[in-house]
């Protein structure tokens, strides 16, 4: 989101937006993916750049009361704001989103699925952790003795992992980030799922679905055991 910032900043200085700005500005926006919550933090800060640049009372009350407006403006929350994203593949995208997903975590991220053995979505989950994310995983037991798997890897970096202790599957594909965002559907943490198999992955801020999801990975947190 610094990205972002700098650009406007940059605007700011010049008190002009060009319609070449306005698409490169609508295309670095785009590329970051930004979640509701980031965009009313970016509109906040626009806000504050504008009380900083301000240097009369007239002005500083005209930005005070755009601000006002805006808030009356804007959709209130769980309203007319679309927080359900999907994917589908074979190709990239399931993956893109999972690797994106955990990339803006800034402060947890439980992950509940069959098995772990793509080394792209493993390097971010690790990234994640040495930031100072907390990361917690609950996974299969039988899967992950599999050939490629790389729940010991995750295990050997530090990350708590919890398994299942019966002859059934822990047949799960789900991750919470920040308590706030959930990816689930069939799409497996695997690179057949993104090379060759016909999955699907729905990203949601819908607070109702995040809260049944968090409950159920709490759940089974307490009663699957330590790997």
């Amino acid at each position: 989101m610094h990205q972002i910032i700098n650009f406007i900043k940059d605007s700011f200085q010049t008190k002009e937006l060009y319609s070449r700005d306005k698409q490169k500005l609508k295309k670095l926006i785009k590329s970051k993916n930004p979640s509701t919550h980031d965009l009313n933090v970016l509109r906040s800060q626009l806000f504050e750049l504008a009380y900083n640049y301000s240097t009369d009372v007239d002005t500083i009350k005209l930005v005070t009361w755009l601000e006002e407006i805006n808030k009356c403006l804007l959709p209130k929350k769980d309203e007319n704001v679309s927080k359900n994203r999907c994917y589908f593949s074979p190709g990239d995208d399931c993956e893109n989103a999972i690797v994106s997903s955990i990339r803006k975590a800034k402060y947890s991220v439980k992950i509940c699925v069959f098995t772990i053995s793509e080394n792209v979505i493993t390097n971010e989950i690790i990234t994640a952790k040495n930031r100072g994310v907390s990361v917690t995983i609950i996974t299969d037991n039988d899967k992950l003795n599999d050939k490629g798997s790389d729940i010991r890897w995750l295990a050997d970096e530090g990350i708590r992992i919890r398994i299942d202790q019966s002859s059934s599957h822990m047949h799960h594909k789900f991750a919470i980030i920040d308590k706030e965002i959930l990816l689930t559907g069939s799409y497996n943490w695997t690179k057949s799922a993104a090379d060759r198999n016909q999955e699907n992955l729905l990203v949601t801020e819908d607070s109702g679905m995040v809260k049944s999801y968090l409950n159920e990975f709490e759940k089974l947190w307490e009663v699957f055991v330590a790997f």
